[in-house]
């Protein structure tokens, strides 16, 4: 991941709901091994009423490539995600930064909800933005593949709400390069643009994408009373959600320092055992 500091407040996407600033940086602490807490965590889930899984998708229940459209989702994720969501007291979620369509061209597991661009897509809704945020996303749109499209070992991917620079694969050189030439894109836009800061990517998003934390507040106000909510994923934009519910079970993916998650696990197989442990539970 990207380490450039930067000036201004690009990197400060609106996220409604999430904790930021100082109070987000005392969240921070290094995470407890999952599996060594499992006495405590099966304590938790045996004394709520109902659960909300919600969970991150790339680098949490797959393996990061160096294209999105080279993951696949396997079958022994699919059994594990219908084996938890075939309990009437557990809410299952995906809330990915994909876009919602490249989400349900591969699930098709029942009862399984998916969010996505970090919420703002969802099935039979329409995200509202802006006239002046359309027409700034347009206009760095247009930029962008002037400015950087061109670079080696950067590509360019339209989520139609919001474009990702990926630079994996780039050599830092022209991470450099890139970078800079996305603030200068970006630098009279900020009023209605932002980036999000990820794995080897940046997300250029409207502000009204508030982000995943105020997605799973949103998403947790509406369950029942004692719903006990457990958010697994692995990147910064995950963070959010992790300092949105600080009292919850939130776990880091592949990190094991430096987050404002309780727990980590350190790969997608881990969370899909966790997953299926946690099943074996509710059985």
């Amino acid at each position: 991941m990207s380490k450039i500091k930067t000036a201004g407040n690009l990197f400060q996407p609106a996220a409604r709901g999430a904790t930021r600033g100082r109070a987000h940086s005392r969240l921070h602490h290094q995470p407890q091994p999952l599996f060594d807490s499992w006495p405590e965590i099966r304590k938790r889930v045996q004394a709520a009423r109902h659960l909300a899984v919600f969970l991150d998708f790339d680098g949490t229940l797959v393996r990061l490539r160096r294209r999105p459209i080279e993951v696949r989702v396997s079958r022994r994720i699919r059994r594990v995600l219908e084996g938890l969501a075939r309990h009437s007291n557990v809410y299952v979620a995906i809330v990915s930064g994909r876009r919602l369509r490249d989400l349900q061209s591969m699930f098709g597991v029942e009862r399984v909800h998916i969010f996505g661009l970090h919420g703002a897509e969802r099935a039979g809704e329409k995200a509202a933005l802006s006239r002046g945020s359309r027409r700034a996303l347009g206009r760095a749109k247009r930029q962008a593949r002037s400015d950087l499209g061109i670079m080696p070992g950067i590509w360019l991917e339209d989520k139609v709400l919001g474009l990702a620079v990926h630079y994996r694969g780039a050599s830092p050189t022209i991470v450099r390069e890139a970078h800079a030439a996305l603030l200068r894109v970006l630098a009279p836009l900020r009023r209605n643009l932002s980036i999000m800061d990820g794995e080897k990517v940046w997300e250029i998003l409207p502000r009204e994408i508030a982000g995943k934390g105020a997605t799973i507040q949103e998403l947790l106000a509406a369950r029942a009373a004692r719903t006990l909510a457990i958010y697994a994923g692995d990147d910064v934009a995950d963070e959010q959600a992790f300092a949105a519910i600080p009292d919850q079970i939130t776990v880091q993916v592949g990190k094991k320092n430096d987050s404002c998650a309780r727990y980590f696990l350190e790969n997608p197989a881990e969370v899909l055992r966790f997953l299926a442990r946690l099943e074996r539970e509710l059985t």
